[in-house]
């Protein structure tokens, strides 16, 4: 559905209980023609084992065909979180074994991803390909690591990928998130700068979570802005520990939780008007993790706030 300049979507990960088929009524029944697909083993949503063939390439398209809906977005945040790690019990649920073995998981995963992107016409494939030393945050007496090193082994280690997108016309994104390298906006800036090419996926409220004001986040990135998501944030201020689902941690900070759109403290106008001025053109994938809320109805709530804030035809300034 369009909205002026921007489009809506949705990211299919949380209906991924309802396999492809209904994943895609879903987003049919809301009102949106484009979805982020994820391609992590552990949705099921794609076949896991067939990411670069061309036979499964296929049936998806007739079945997104079928459902009238095409995919803005492939991605992959747990199999590639694999490929700069951490490789220690942490990752195990995802594939268990050597730091070598989840290196060359997480790479497959990757390059599936990237082939599957192509073969159903996918402009984008968002990779979360993992961190190797979060310690690098901090400065070190009589060091000089810094998170420079960090940038630099994700470079290396995305090449392979890069080189496949490049190749087959794929644009590769990173969405800022303590588990990555690019976490805030200066380590997805110097990212940028290191790695030609690369486009990036903003989600305000993982940006607020750690501290950030989410309407800057999506401003100042230009052509580099490929893609945002939208969830919104509850920041838990009190001295003891939340009760109710949901709530987490992203590092030292308070507890947090997602909701959606409305549900908690994001200026979400600010940020729509935002994008608006910034001349964004992709899409705003609505992004479901509010523990509170049955999938079906979180998803809708947040689209409805979008829609009353993205112009449904050309403004017209003012008139008197």
């Amino acid at each position: 559905m369009v909205h002026g300049p921007i489009r809506l979507g949705l990211c299919l990960a949380a209906f991924a209980p309802a396999g492809l088929d209904g994943a895609l009524r879903a987003a049919g029944q809301a009102g949106v023609d484009v979805v982020d697909l994820p391609t992590d083993s552990t949705f099921r949503l794609v076949d896991p084992d067939r990411l670069d063939d061309p036979a499964h390439h296929a049936e998806l398209r007739a079945r997104l065909g079928a459902a009238h809906i095409r995919v803005g977005c492939v991605s992959n945040s747990r199999d590639t979180q694999l490929v700069l790690g951490p490789h220690g019990p942490h990752t195990d649920p995802v594939c268990a074994g050597t730091a070598e073995d989840k290196r060359e998981y997480g790479m497959r995963a990757a390059l599936g991803t990237v082939r599957l992107a192509a073969g159903i016409g996918a402009p984008l494939a968002r990779l979360m390909l993992g961190v190797p030393d979060l310690a690098r945050w901090l400065s070190w007496w009589g060091s000089d690591v810094s998170w420079a090193d960090n940038v630099a082994a994700w470079c290396d280690a995305a090449k392979p990928a890069l080189e496949l997108a490049s190749e087959l016309g794929v644009r590769v994104v990173v969405e800022p998130h303590p588990k990555q390298v690019a976490y805030d906006p200066a380590s997805a800036r110097a990212l940028l700068a290191a790695a030609e090419g690369v486009g990036l996926c903003v989600d305000p409220a993982n940006l607020a979570a750690v501290g950030h004001d989410p309407v800057n986040a999506v401003r100042g990135w230009g052509a580099d802005l490929a893609a945002v998501h939208a969830k919104d944030l509850q920041v838990w201020r009190e001295p003891f520990a939340p009760r109710g689902a949901g709530w987490s941690r992203y590092g030292p900070g308070p507890e947090i939780r997602f909701r959606a759109l409305g549900s908690g403290s994001l200026p979400w106008s600010e940020i729509v008007a935002a994008l608006l001025d910034e001349d964004y053109r992709g899409v705003i994938y609505v992004e479901h993790e509010d523990a509170l809320l049955p999938t079906e109805q979180g998803a809708a709530n947040s689209l409805a706030v979008l829609r009353r804030l993205l112009p449904s035809a050309s403004a017209q300034g003012r008139t008197w």
